[in-house]
């Protein structure tokens, strides 16, 4: 599917937001791992004192991980200089599925400038991957995608992109992606029902950072 095009993940709420988090708090690196026992076996391998194991499975902590899904969790104090080791129900799945990629970054709201910026400097073909839900449509990825290709077209006039491009661009607008537009969503609405109204809102950051986590040897740096 990816071939040898550039590929841009997206998965906003949340893990593609958590690894921009963690990797610009001096996390070392962000290793995404297809299951809870893969992550496990990679932590003894790397070392317990010097790993963080987080993830989710349904939105919620996995029993025995340091932290859950959260960007809000993975603080300077939590994340500088360790290797975070994370599994999640759909965004580490779709980075897996774009290792074959010329290139794969990570793109979330709270670096879409940067993403964009990135992406006006290459000619080749690019692949936005919305990580969806468990392989269904995701609405707040999709206006992350969306927001990213209104803002390539502030460095390059022309923006040539397929059907599921153009449905992205007209559903965003005019205007950064509002938190309020976030919580309506399915992903929203369960974050809302488990307590993390919060994480909504931080996610929605546009420009938060101004860093590209880039994958390289199945790990995420910036």
């Amino acid at each position: 599917m990816v071939g040898r095009r550039i590929v841009v993940v997206v998965d906003v709420l949340r893990a593609s937001s958590t690894i921009v988090e963690a990797l610009v708090n001096g996390a070392r690196s962000v290793l995404p791992v297809p299951s809870v026992d893969e992550a496990v076996r990679k932590a003894e391998e790397l070392g317990r004192d010097s790993v963080v194991l987080c993830g989710e499975r349904e939105s919620q902590p996995i029993r025995g991980f340091h932290l859950g899904n959260s960007p809000q969790e993975f603080t300077r104090g939590r994340v500088e200089d360790r290797a975070v080791i994370m599994t999640t129900t759909n965004g580490t799945v779709a980075v897996l599925a774009a290792a074959g990629a010329s290139r794969c970054y990570i793109g979330s709201i709270l670096n879409v400038g940067a993403i964009a910026r990135r992406l006006a400097e290459h000619d080749d073909d690019v692949l936005l991957l919305c990580a969806g839900k468990e392989g269904g449509f995701a609405a707040e990825d999709a206006l992350c995608a969306g927001r990213i290709l209104r803002r390539v077209r502030e460095h390059t006039r022309v923006v040539l992109g397929n059907d599921a491009a153009i449905t992205a661009v007209r559903l965003t607008g005019k205007r950064p992606v509002a938190a309020r537009a976030l919580a309506r969503t399915a992903a929203g609405r369960q974050l809302r029902q488990i307590g993390r109204a919060e994480d909504i809102v931080f996610c929605a950051q546009e420009d938060r950072h101004d860093s590209v986590p880039v994958l390289e040897d199945h790990r995420l740096q910036l």
